[in-house]
């Protein structure tokens, strides 16, 4: 992307705002940048990990999800929801091998694409990156931890609980990044089914822990939630 690109300071503020490259100077950014490329998404644009194994993609704009599913069932697990200032895919800039993810735009998303030899040729000359590598990648493998933690020692309501207070703003006291996903996508992301995400919903809005409006969740209640995700409370 050239400087004189009218996407140029746009995209170089959604960069330095990134937690990947929150130490970075803006000097290293801009040279940074001007060997990317910008790319748009349609919402519902699918790719597999074969399509963008020998690219990093730096997220500008809009949702993804990251999943897996069973061939044999159609069953998925969501593993990230991907935002403004994301990157994707990590694991390739560690290893040659492929991965078998899949991915889809829940948004039209706007994204900053950087060969791999670009990229660790970038790590190279700015040495500083290895530690923004690994501070972004202990935050994934942290989310990754959490995320199995709780499906493997918590019942369905408590993931549900964990999840939207993991998701809450803390100063409008609103859900972000999930707040109109469909309760099949939430389903996903707690390793169950939209069944069960519709009963739980239904008991924490009887209880007032939340309010609900065409997929859009509220919440109303943040220490009645928090109570019930530590089984202090049971609707």
């Amino acid at each position: 992307m050239n400087t004189d690109n009218p996407h140029f300071l746009r995209c170089l503020e959604t960069l330095k705002d990134a937690l990947l490259f929150r130490d970075v100077s803006v000097p290293a950014l801009s040279d940074m940048l001007a060997s990317m490329t910008r790319t748009q998404w349609k919402i519902r644009t699918f790719k597999n990990g074969s399509e963008i194994g020998s690219t990093l993609h730096f997220i500008v704009s809009g949702r993804l999800k990251e999943y897996q599913i069973n061939p044999h069932t159609g069953r998925e697990r969501t593993i990230f929801i991907l935002s403004k200032g994301d990157v994707f895919d990590i694991l390739s800039l560690m290893d040659s091998k492929s991965h078998e993810v899949y991915w889809e735009a829940l948004d039209h998303l706007e994204i900053l694409n950087i060969a791999l030899a670009d990229f660790r040729q970038w790590i190279n000359d700015y040495p500083a990156m290895n530690n923004a590598v690994l501070r972004y990648l202990g935050t994934r493998i942290r989310q990754l931890e959490e995320g199995t933690t709780d499906i493997t020692l918590h019942n369905t309501l408590i993931r549900l609980s964990h999840l939207l207070l993991n998701h809450i703003n803390l100063q409008s006291q609103q859900l972000e990044l999930i707040n109109n996903l469909p309760h099949s996508e939430i389903a996903s992301l707690i390793g169950t089914t939209r069944a069960v995400v519709n009963r739980h919903i239904q008991e924490l809005k009887k209880c007032g822990a939340i309010t609900v409006s065409r997929s859009h969740i509220d919440i109303q209640n943040a220490e009645l939630l928090l109570a019930i995700a530590e089984e202090k409370f049971v609707p």
